[in-house]
């Protein structure tokens, strides 16, 4: 008999629901337990379910940073219902079209099936719809059958049931698909894992109040989605699932432990710089990283950690890097371009720290600009080369290091820097102690949600040892917002490279002829012809300093199975 069951439905503006439906669900299965994902509804959804939780015994609620997604708030609930050890999970909309009187049902089916699905179009079901959007929604369903090559009549409905065993079987981070596609992308990976399906007839209902979520470009992603899975059907079967990891790894943003992979990891050749460590700026010819999450509950994309903060901080200590200063000139003409695009939010005035100075590219620039500069930086061998580049200032060391009576800046810039954090949300919280009320902090990034990431996918040149975190528009934010800080400004990031520099890296990724030309070009002057070049997956950002924050246990806290980050959230406040 299944005694723990799980009811989950995500939420985004149903303000005029929710309350209603989680009464009416405990009117079918008073001992359920009630999970609903919402992703930062405008209209108070998430308030209200907060109300409520406080008077509703079982009621769990996830607050996410924004909308992350149909299906990657499903994945969410799956892996919370597998690692909660709940015998059941049943899955539904938030609307009402999914009436709770069929939840019942569900389980007599689940005592003898692994999955379930409320079906509008076998005979008895029956649909609301009106006559276009049930040619469109039939159409999918026919086309997703023949994708399939199941019996069930509905397959492309969220009103679904899952026995434990198939979610521990399913591989979670493999369903790509978001919205209207994850339903069927999902099933399609449900049928390779098992053959004991079912399904029951159900009256679809109009939504009770608001407005659909799903749109036409939705319905058309998820006809290519079927043509891929029909087109996948040809190739050879996949092996037994990827068993899950007992080591939980928390989220140094919200301190969350359900994550799905992002990418493999992945052990190369280090190309041209092989004699160098990962840890090193010129290794951007690595093609060597580790396994990749993305944060089911705030959509922060991280490296499994493979290093303590201690560990990190030593690697980067002893980091040598040569080839950084064959090219310093190229590297300075980029900050340049920086310091003009930031410099109507800097005053002549102040007082300016530098994190992860390097080489001292930039502190050259400012320095040069009559700014007051001091730098930071954990490489020995960086720190004494920037000594012979600039005047400026450089401690060696981490931000810790810094001596009490240089613990006071106007400004705090960290150019690339924020990806090579052990804990970046730990670190901007140190970073907003050294500045005033008003302070600006000024800062470059790698963006995961831009064109480019996407399409490149595993090839994309950024995935590498020394990124341990990629953000997107949405994490950034809700990371500054955590920590004290307000953005108030974006821009482009232009990076200036040389000819022979361009071509080199071009040849690690694989360009035919580009390592060849690369070696060429080297000795003349064409070679050092500087060329920009922006994709947008770099972004600078400029936040303002508008509250303290209490500093958080440490930063070895990202460590897997340390304690401390589960009072942490991405969620505002």
């Amino acid at each position: 008999m299944l005694k723990k069951v799980l009811v989950f439905f995500p939420t985004y503006n149903e303000a005029g629901n929710v309350e209603r439906l989680i009464l009416t669900i405990r009117q079918f299965l008073p001992d359920c337990t009630v999970l609903v994902v919402d992703d930062a509804s405008p209209d108070g959804t998430g308030e209200l379910l907060d109300q409520l939780a406080t008077t509703l015994q079982r009621l769990e609620v996830i607050h996410r940073p924004g909308k992350l997604g149909l299906g990657s708030a499903h994945k969410l609930a799956m892996l919370y219902a597998r690692d909660a050890g709940f015998d059941a999970l049943i899955t539904m909309d938030a609307d009402f079209s999914h009436h709770p009187r069929y939840l019942p049902k569900f389980l007599e089916l689940l005592e003898t099936a692994d999955f379930v699905t409320g079906s509008r179009y076998m005979p008895g079901g029956k649909s609301d719809y009106g006559i276009g959007r049930t040619f469109i929604s039939r159409t999918a369903n026919l086309f997703a059958k023949a994708a399939l090559g199941l019996d069930l009549e509905e397959n492309t409905t969220m009103y679904r049931g899952f026995r434990a065993p198939l979610l521990a079987r399913l591989r979670v981070e493999e369903i790509k698909s978001e919205g209207y596609s994850f339903a069927v992308d999902s099933l399609n990976q449900i049928a390779q894992v098992t053959d004991k399906l079912a399904e029951f007839p159900i009256h679809f209902e109009n939504r009770a109040t608001g407005a659909s979520k799903i749109s036409e470009v939705e319905i058309y992603r998820a006809m290519f989605t079927i043509q891929r899975i029909a087109l996948g059907r040809l190739l050879p079967k996949r092996g037994e699932p990827i068993p899950h990891s007992s080591e939980e790894v928390a989220c140094a943003g919200c301190g969350g432990t359900h994550h799905v992979q992002e990418f493999a990891p992945k052990r190369e050749d280090r190309g041209i710089a092989s004699d160098l460590s990962p840890y090193s700026c010129a290794t951007h010819s690595s093609r060597s990283h580790g396994q990749i999450l993305r944060c089911l509950r705030c959509g922060l994309v991280f490296m499994r950690p493979e290093l303590s903060h201690d560990e990190l901080v030593g690697e980067y200590e002893s980091a040598v890097d040569p080839v950084y200063l064959e090219h310093l000139r190229a590297r300075q003409t980029t900050f340049r371009r920086n310091l003009e695009q930031v410099r109507r939010h800097l005053r002549s005035v102040d007082r300016i720290l530098e994190i992860g100075s390097y080489c001292g590219a930039f502190l050259k620039v400012a320095r040069d600009a009559g700014f007051d500069i001091t730098g930071v930086e954990p490489s020995r061998w960086a720190a004494q080369a920037s000594r012979g580049i600039t005047s400026a200032p450089v401690v060696t060391g981490t931000v810790e290091d810094l001596p009490a009576s240089q613990r006071a800046f106007d400004v705090v810039v960290a150019w690339d820097v924020l990806e090579h954090f052990a804990d970046p949300v730990e670190e901007l919280r140190r970073i907003n102690e050294l500045l005033p009320d008003g302070g600006t902090l000024l800062f470059s990034t790698l963006m995961i949600d831009n064109w480019f990431p996407k399409l490149a996918g595993q090839y994309w040149p950024w995935l590498m040892d020394m990124h341990l975190f990629y953000f997107t528009e949405s994490t950034i934010r809700q990371v500054l917002r955590t920590t004290g800080f307000e953005l108030v400004d974006e821009g482009k990031y232009t990076h200036v490279v040389t000819l022979d520099y361009l071509l080199s890296k071009l040849g690690t990724l694989g360009v035919p002829g580009a390592t060849e030309l690369s070696k060429t070009v080297e000795s003349s002057r064409l070679g050092r012809v500087e060329i920009p070049f922006r994709f947008g997956d770099i972004k600078l950002f400029v936040a303002r300093k508008v509250s303290d924050v209490e500093p958080r246990s440490s930063v070895r806290s990202h460590v897997p199975g340390a304690p401390g980050l589960e009072e942490t959230s991405l969620t505002a406040e």
